[in-house]
């Protein structure tokens, strides 16, 4: 939509805004303002006077009042099949009843038509007349120009059957007096042995068309020296004892002679060796100066496995050695190739395992969650100890010990361990017990330690044991861990006294 002003001030909306329409389609051309207006006058090209429209004009065949009235400020035509004599500029005048002065609005409609002739290709500079092709590495430049279309044409480049966009130029538009369009378009390209026997193609793209115009089409031919290849080329699924083809497919252009060279003997493409076991057939021409040398192995034997091959092409501008080994194994299958949802899951689950060891890594530095708890430090367990030395006994107040994953995957096997323990201890007790009450029986001091070395899982036993005869020694264990064991007695008070 396009906005005018009229004299007054008036915003008059415009719609639409300079269309492109194809010749026989129907058109509507409208002005809207935000007040009735009192008439309402509409030019059109091909026409030489004005047309007075309002909803009350009788319709034609070719055009009629558009809108819901001129009471609403509503001021249009609807053409019923556009035509060439129509291109130009629409117009629409307004009056009002309180004002003096008419507003007007406008829009430039283009009427399509599409190009006369086909797209006009030349190329710069032309072929090496010697041979009729270009040499490889030759820079050309292509021009492609359509005329007497409007709009003007749109271009594509296409090398074959791929879309070139580099080295194309901006295109030049040049308008007749007619009101018909000339398209120029240049293409720089630099050429390669991928470019030989393919078709640099102009294409024609217009409005008007249903479809693409006709391309101009120029076959390229280049000149290059067959191809190397990277490395060794290797082909399987031979069996010894049975014939064997050994083949391999080689770009040049013009045709290469071939020579085939096995242990220092070599023979000619169309030909066999001096053993008469291989044949070289001639080249075969697969297109796009491509061709395809072919070796014969009569019957292989373990010692054409195990031998080098050597095919060496020669053509005017250029030579090639190619080595080739066979295999009695199968040929490697590919490699795996995923598709995009599976690489887009393997994504997310690594980002997710990411965040995951992130948030343990927080919540173990700064003791969230399941790390909440507490460990004492080195210095709380110094001073600990150091009470405890004091008051001989233990000290009342223990620290959680702090979780951690260690701890956690730990845990069960640390229960059953200590539960050995303390069926071990139990029996030292019981033991002592009936010791001590046997008839006789010396006060005397029992001391109830784990088994030798560190208890499993750094568990300690804490116990302790009073010297009477008449009661059992106690034996108590602590679930927190602490860093020693101590065993606590008293001295009787009473010389001769048996009990404390």
């Amino acid at each position: 939509m396009d906005v005018w002003y009229g004299a007054s001030g008036v915003q008059v909306d415009v719609s639409p805004k300079d269309p492109t329409v194809r010749v026989g389609s129907n058109f509507t051309f409208m002005c809207r303002v935000g007040k009735p207006l009192m008439y309402c006058r509409i030019e059109i090209p091909g026409l030489s006077n004005g047309l007075n429209m309002n909803e009350k004009v009788p319709k034609t065949s070719d055009y009629w009042y558009a809108g819901e009235g001129i009471e609403y400020g509503q001021c249009g035509i609807t053409i019923s099949r556009m035509t060439d004599r129509q291109n130009g500029q629409f117009k629409c005048m307004l009056g009002f009843s309180d004002e003096q002065n008419e507003s007007h609005g406008a829009t430039i409609v283009t009427v399509a038509r599409p190009p006369r002739n086909r797209p006009e290709l030349t190329i710069t500079p032309e072929v090496d007349p010697r041979f009729g092709t270009y040499t490889e590495g030759t820079s050309i430049k292509a021009m492609c120009t359509v005329t007497d279309a409007r709009p003007a044409a749109n271009l594509l480049w296409f090398m074959g059957d791929d879309q070139i966009t580099d080295g194309v130029g901006r295109p030049e538009i040049v308008e007749s007096p007619t009101d018909l369009f000339t398209v120029h378009q240049n293409l720089t390209r630099r050429l390669t042995w991928r470019d030989n026997r393919k078709d640099l193609k102009c294409v024609a793209t217009h409005i008007a068309l249903d479809g693409e115009m006709k391309p101009t089409v120029i076959q390229i031919s280049v000149r290059f020296a067959p191809r190397p290849v990277d490395g060794i080329i290797e082909q399987f699924g031979f069996i010894v004892g049975e014939e064997g083809i050994i083949s391999v497919q080689i770009h040049a252009n013009p045709k290469p002679k071939l020579t085939w060279i096995i242990d220092q003997d070599s023979f000619p493409e169309g030909s066999m060796d001096l053993t008469q076991r291989f044949e070289a057939t001639s080249a075969r021409d697969m297109g796009n100066g491509t061709w395809e040398a072919q070796l014969r192995i009569m019957r292989v034997t373990a010692e054409d496995v195990a031998r080098n091959y050597i095919l060496r092409a020669r053509n005017e501008v250029g030579e090639q050695q190619y080595t080739v080994r066979i295999s009695t194994s199968a040929e490697p299958q590919g490699s795996l190739e995923l598709g995009t949802g599976p690489i887009i899951g393997i994504v997310v689950a690594i980002l997710v395992l990411l965040i995951i060891i992130f948030m343990l890594i927080f919540a173990r530095a700064t003791g969230r969650w399941c790390f909440s708890g507490g460990i004492p430090t080195r210095h709380d367990t110094k001073e600990s100890s150091d009470t405890e030395s004091a008051d001989h006994g233990p000290a009342v107040k223990h620290k959680k010990p702090r979780m951690n994953l260690t701890y956690i995957l730990k845990k069960k096997k640390d229960k059953v361990a200590a539960d050995v323990e303390d069926l071990k201890l139990q029996n030292v007790a019981m033991e002592t017990e009936k010791e001590m009450e046997k008839p006789g029986t010396e006060s005397s001091e029992h001391i109830v330690t784990p088994a030798k070395g560190k208890p499993h899982g750094q568990d300690v036993v804490y116990a302790e044991l009073e010297l009477q005869a008449t009661r059992r020694p106690i034996v108590r264990r602590e679930d927190d861990k602490t860093e020693y064991a101590e065993i606590i007695h008293t001295k009787p008070e009473e010389e001769g006294d048996g009990t404390q």
